[in-house]
């Protein structure tokens, strides 16, 4: 185990939090490689929340795993701000509580119940080849868990609502929704139908995982058609935190990875990214010397 501290400017200002990492377990060595090229973990959520969040904000945290996006977010708040992170996996929650605990963050909300789109029991699945692909479905059909596949870990548990929650706990709508669900991103949303509407929620976040959404009898364009229906454009992020580029409805996309999206307007996009270079012919070799 490492406890990492990492620090960012932001605004000017110093900030700084503290990560609890094993190497030994294969998602927390994932973070540790990008934190030791001088990264943040998954820069395109990252660097997008960075510009996002400010002090006061309320932030929530859909699968939070170890608390990678819960600490950034809560930082990022600061104390006067509230981070609502769920996260229901045994295998992931003492991590993500010491985390919270190094940190002193009593601004930090967590919740160890699956979101999905409506109070009910459901099954949970622990995913027993990597402690980040724990899911709603059973992680023994991805290929690559061949632990999964020998001895599933199904666990029956209460699933709540992000719109239930935001409610009990009486926060405004949040500023940014991040989701990580491993393809329940559409269930996770049909949940948070309060904060969509008239986008109360400016941001969204949520993980484009194609074979995860099928499993979960959704669509990557199910998914987006869903967003749109609120007013939502999609927006591919990056990893260095250039502006978003729209993604047309219409358009197919199509990946060599599960990656992210970002649901905003583009006047929200304004907001945020107030400049843009262009330069149309970068790709391009200089023209040889005559």
């Amino acid at each position: 185990m490492a406890a990492i501290q990492l620090g960012f400017p932001v605004g000017g200002q110093r900030r700084s939090m503290i990560m609890d990492l094993d190497e030994t377990r294969s998602n927390e060595s994932y973070i540790l490689k990008f934190l030791g090229r001088g990264q943040h973990y998954e820069p395109d959520v990252s660097t997008t929340l960075v510009q996002i969040v400010k002090d006061g904000d309320v932030v929530v945290d859909v699968g939070a795993n170890v608390g990678f996006f819960t600490m950034l977010a809560a930082t990022l708040t600061g104390p006067t701000g509230r981070v609502v992170s769920f996260e229901p996996g045994d295998n992931n929650l003492g991590r993500l509580k010491n985390n919270i605990t190094l940190n002193q963050f009593q601004h930090v909300t967590l919740i160890e119940q699956p979101a999905v789109d409506t109070p009910r029991e459901l099954q949970f699945f622990i995913n027993s080849d990597d402690s980040g692909g724990n899911a709603l479905w059973n992680p023994g059909e991805f290929h690559t868990n061949v632990k999964s596949a020998a001895a599933p870990k199904p666990i029956t548990m209460q699933g709540t609502t992000v719109d239930a929650e935001i409610s009990r706990l009486g926060l405004p709508a949040p500023k940014v929704i991040k989701i990580d669900t491993e393809g329940a991103e559409l269930t996770v949303l049909k949940g948070c139908v309060q904060q969509l509407t008239n986008r109360r929620t400016p941001y969204v976040i949520a993980e484009y995982h194609p074979f995860g959404l099928n499993k979960m009898g959704a669509s990557p364009h199910e998914l987006r058609a869903f967003m749109a229906s609120f007013g939502y454009s999609a927006f591919f992020t990056y990893y260095d935190g250039a502006m978003p580029r729209l993604v047309p409805l219409e358009t197919e996309v199509t990946a060599a990875c599960i990656f992210n999206l970002l649901f905003a307007t583009p006047e929200d996009v304004g907001r945020v990214w107030k400049t843009a270079y262009h330069d149309p012919g970068a790709s391009l070799a200089p023209p040889a010397a005559k």
